[in-house]
């Protein structure tokens, strides 16, 4: 099995290959002293080593960052480190650039990062997600921020959600037996929706990938977390 430390960022970077009303405003972002060595080696980093750096202390990061873009062609590395304040450290030999955070004692990580292939036209988008091993892992630790904050956060920014956007999986129920005729015969396909939101402003696309909190009980059930919220690129100026 691979070990932890290499699969996260791998899975960070597959998953940054496939993006592909007056609510109360965004709290301001903490000033934190910022990151210049860039040229460190990557390595991910601890909330024990930076306690401001808290999950939703960086969601927030990330909507600063989504509000700065009054064009999505504004979005660079440079704009999403002055943007966010954290150092963005290359990935070797990929496009990626990511700055990732373990919360201790909850097998959680959390990831920025930064996607732009120069030879894949339009590759270039952002994503904050949350990855752990455990794919029924329970994200309480990491929903102090939830899909409703990040969604009010967007609709004061002046986005609006796209619901025309949704996507959905066909599902084909067994085939049944018609009792009159004793044939077997396929049921129409049965559609779901997926837990995929769209908010659009000019040509900037927020993706938010929403998840329950945990399986039980009901409160966090039905209680929306964000496993990932993107920004890429919509249509044309």
């Amino acid at each position: 099995m691979i070990a932890r430390k290499l699969i996260l960022p791998m899975l960070a970077t597959l998953a940054l290959s496939a993006y592909a009303q007056a609510p109360a405003p965004a709290p301001e972002v903490k000033q934190a002293p910022p990151m210049n060595n860039y040229a460190e080696t990557y390595r991910h980093r601890t909330l024990d080593e930076n306690p401001d750096l808290t999950p939703e202390e960086v969601g927030w990061r990330m909507l600063k960052l989504i509000d700065s873009l009054k064009s999505f062609d504004e979005l660079s590395l440079e704009r999403i480190r002055e943007a966010t304040r954290l150092p963005m450290y290359p990935v070797p030999k990929t496009s990626s650039h990511i700055f990732d955070m373990n919360l201790p004692g909850s097998g959680w990580y959390y990831v920025l990062s930064y996607y732009d292939d120069p030879e894949l036209q339009n590759s270039k988008n952002a994503s904050y997600q949350f990855l752990n091993e455990n794919e029924s892992a329970d994200m309480t630790p990491v929903c102090a921020m939830d899909y409703d904050a990040y969604v009010t956060a967007l609709r004061s920014m002046g986005f609006q959600e796209r619901e025309d956007l949704a996507q959905y999986d066909a599902l084909h129920p067994y085939p049944r037996r018609n009792e009159r005729t004793g044939r077997l015969e396929e049921p129409p396909p049965q559609f779901r929706r997926l837990p995929v939101y769209f908010f659009t402003r000019k040509n900037i696309k927020v993706q938010i990938l929403r998840r329950r909190e945990a399986d039980a009980p009901d409160g966090k059930l039905y209680h929306a977390c964000v496993e990932s919220i993107g920004v890429s690129r919509y249509g044309k100026e």
